[in-house]
């Protein structure tokens, strides 16, 4: 089974709204979703679990769809680790987020082999200039600690610029944490930065909506194939 890491903040969690066809759709029958006990289920929206009230329709489903469509006789499975509304500091070695994320990647590899790390994450570090500013040495050991903490120095890193529709008043510094990614895809092997460009909120200026969380999935997922 291909394994691929899904971390960040909600955007990767996913807040689309859940409507039709999503709601009653049949879980799918060749990709998986780790669950909170470690588990192996059927996958089927929403792939996360961090905020039951909140979730929704996110990005890596269709990722999943889309990367599967190009190969013959696999199997897909998630490994959500997204949390809403966190920094990078909790994504970095010693941090709660990133120890979680290294145990569960590490629990779902007695099932198959890392084949992706998905993540879509900066809006909480876009709002002050401190955390702005650390940004992309975080991201850095970020990326450089988990592939070598889960023997993936070869493994495609595939990351998600921030959406162009958040206000500028709230969060000033989106443009140095995109241009942080923009950084990493330069520094990096096997790294790729999907663009956010014409994606849609769901009327709050920060959450991508379901049609376009999907979108920004099939775009990392191009991203994936792309660094094959």
């Amino acid at each position: 089974m291909r394994l691929f890491l899904l971390i960040g903040q909600s955007n990767m969690a996913g807040r689309g709204p859940l409507e039709e066809p999503d709601v009653n759709a049949e879980p799918e029958k060749n990709i998986y979703k780790l669950d909170d006990n470690g588990g192996w289920l059927n996958a089927k929206e929403p792939v996360h679990n961090d905020k039951p009230k909140l979730v929704g329709v996110g990005p890596g489903l269709t990722f999943a769809r889309t990367v599967l469509g190009t190969l013959s006789g696999e199997k897909i499975g998630l490994i959500p680790c997204a949390v809403g509304g966190t920094k990078i500091e909790r994504w970095v070695p010693g941090g709660d987020l990133y120890e979680r994320a290294v145990a569960r990647a590490r629990l779902a590899l007695e099932s198959g082999q890392l084949s992706g790390i998905l993540w879509a994450q900066g809006e909480s570090d876009s709002e002050l200039a401190a955390d702005a500013a650390v940004y992309k040495d975080r991201l850095f050991s970020l990326i450089t600690s988990l592939r070598k903490e889960l023997d993936a120095e070869e493994v495609p890193f595939v990351a998600a610029k921030l959406g162009g529709f958040i206000r500028p008043e709230e969060y000033p510094y989106t443009g140095q944490i995109n241009g942080a990614l923009e950084s990493a895809a330069t520094v990096f092997d096997r790294f790729f930065l999907a663009a956010s460009a014409g994606l849609i909120h769901k009327g709050d200026y920060l959450h991508y909506n379901a049609a376009s969380a999907k979108e920004l999935g099939r775009r990392m997922a191009e991203g994936w194939l792309n660094l094959q």
